[in-house]
């Protein structure tokens, strides 16, 4: 018995070779508890940015029994410095000088501008807000990723990729895994340099056939990662539930090819 499901599609999107700039959330990972958060880029060193990524955190407490009043804050006042993609290269002691603004559009504040025409700042619709926009390679997966609901056999699924960056995206490997199934990659056109508008495609299998289910279902997270030189790489991740039969409904494992 044959039957499809949705094709589970990723995409990298080719661009020509002019330079559209691409605005990168510049990273950052405050402690637990924290407050004031400001990530902002105001300056290059190169093509590295240059910026503020300070907070404060406030400790428990407070004036009721026995307690003696909040705590003071702990402040965490910090430069960072970022390559042309928002990642983060270092930190250091010490907030830097707010500059004057450049220009501000929109929602963007733009403090400085380097010789390849990248700008930095920050992006009020950015949940960190510092940004700094720059040509490279980049892609997106276009499939959505709503959960599926399976049944116990072996899938073949066949994924298509495209990029979306300003270059062609070179791809040094493809890795699947699933949470609590068994992923294997049969194989894969994904690797080495990808020219612009040109399409690759990763062929995997997911079996979920030894899942034991509670009250007939099952869950598991199938997800495929890639390691390039784009300049925000993330996985895909796709959530499966599978349909586990009970005792004597089970006929064996059958192959389900993704069309």
């Amino acid at each position: 018995m044959k039957k499809s499901m949705g094709l589970i599609v990723f995409s990298l999107l080719g661009l020509s070779q002019l330079a559209i700039a691409y605005e990168y959330p510049l990273q950052f990972k405050p402690n637990a508890g924290y407050r004031g958060l400001v990530v902002a880029g105001y300056g290059f060193q190169g093509d590295n940015v240059v910026g503020n990524c300070s907070y404060y955190t406030v400790s428990g407490g407070g004036a009721g029994k026995g307690g003696g009043g909040r705590a003071p804050a702990k402040v965490y006042a910090q430069t960072c410095t970022w390559d042309s993609h928002g990642n983060l290269l270092s930190m250091t002691p010490g907030a830097p000088k707010i500059p004057a603004a450049l220009y501000i559009k929109g929602s963007l504040v733009v403090y400085a501008v380097n010789a390849n025409g990248d700008f930095t700042g920050t992006d009020m619709h950015l949940p960190s807000r510092g940004f700094v926009s720059s040509a490279g390679s980049r892609y997106t997966w276009l499939t959505p990723n709503q959960n599926a609901v399976l049944h116990q056999f072996v899938y073949t699924l066949t994924a298509t990729l495209k990029s979306d960056g300003d270059v062609p995206v070179n791809i040094f490997s493809v890795a699947v895994r699933a949470l609590n199934g068994v992923a294997t990659l049969k194989k894969s056109d994904c690797e080495g340099g990808i020219n612009v508008g040109d399409k690759c495609s990763v062929t995997l299998t997911y079996d979920p056939t030894q899942l034991i289910g509670n009250n007939g279902l099952a869950t598991d997270t199938l997800r495929i990662d890639l390691s390039s030189d784009a300049g925000e790489p993330h996985g895909f991740v796709q959530n499966f539930t599978i349909i586990v039969p009970g005792k004597g409904d089970r006929s064996g494992p059958r192959r389900m090819e993704m069309l």
